[in-house]
């Protein structure tokens, strides 16, 4: 080794490590919570007052960090404003999910669409046709029954009972097929299901022969926000691979749920009111 190479790995190490600090910093902010003091920062990074008051003086003269205007701590500046403002411009839904929808299809060669809620309805917003000729019909801006779609039931489960009262104020439900949920108090049996496994099944309950597996996309609150589906013949899409197909399609939409934003932790549906 050179005279001087093992300095250098030392200073490179320490930048390195120091970056790390500086953006679990970053990490302590959130909407609850708009400031942070040295104590709480030295706790969180498990370093002593002094290293993490030093932390916080150089992410405030690198203009990322303001001395909180009341009382002790810091508070994030503009500048990440900024920052925000460019990453948000490549993570709308429909941009976001079109690569993770086009390697799914690659994958398992069904139809993939991305779908959002729309009072009682669901309705495809991003769409990516599947390689078989014997496939799902869709379209952009096509409208279901969100009951009777794997789709639909995976955006409802994020609504409390209370929203789904008010979105079906009568106790039956249309019935498509003879497989369709007919009942508010069915639907709500499933979607408690929903959200304890983290996906939904269409078996047959839109079209006869018709199978369709989702998961719920989230947002940085852990808000469902959209449902990724893909949809094919069920002499294709066989319960005997069901499992398999649910493993893919969550593993998609938690990709897509990180890149907007979401916490890359053990997922659970959260129910919102609205």
């Amino acid at each position: 080794m050179a005279e001087g190479d093992g300095e250098s790995s030392k200073e490179s190490s320490g930048r390195l490590g120091a970056l790390r600090h500086g953006l679990a910093v970053f990490d302590m902010f959130d909407v609850d919570r708009q400031t942070v003091t040295v104590a709480e920062i030295a706790r969180h990074l498990g370093l002593h007052k002094s290293t993490a008051s030093r932390i916080a003086s150089n992410l405030v003269l690198s203009g990322y960090l303001l001395p909180a205007s009341s009382g002790s701590g810091y508070r994030l500046s503009g500048k990440l404003t900024r920052l925000g403002a460019i990453a948000a411009a490549d993570t709308n839904l429909t941009t976001v999910s079109m690569e993770h929808m086009q390697a799914l299809v690659e994958d398992t060669g069904e139809t993939c669409h991305v779908g959002v809620l729309e009072g009682h309805e669901a309705v495809t917003v991003a769409l990516v046709d599947g390689s078989y000729s014997v496939r799902l019909h869709s379209w952009v801006g096509k409208r279901s029954d969100a009951h009777s779609t794997a789709m639909g039931k995976t955006l409802l489960a994020g609504l409390s009972d209370a929203t789904i009262d008010m979105l079906y104020p009568k106790k039956t439900l249309p019935q498509p097929t003879a497989h369709t949920l007919g009942t508010v108090a069915d639907l709500k049996e499933q979607l408690s299901k929903v959200r304890e496994h983290g996906f939904a099944l269409d078996n047959e309950e839109l079209e006869p022969g018709l199978r369709c597996v989702a998961a719920p996309i989230t947002d940085h609150d852990r808000r469902v926000v959209a449902a990724l589906t893909i949809a094919g013949a069920s002499s294709r899409l066989t319960m005997a691979r069901i499992d398999e197909y649910v493993a893919k399609v969550k593993a998609s939409a938690r990709r897509i749920s990180t890149a907007l934003g979401a916490p890359d932790d053990d997922f659970r549906i959260t129910e919102s009111a609205g």
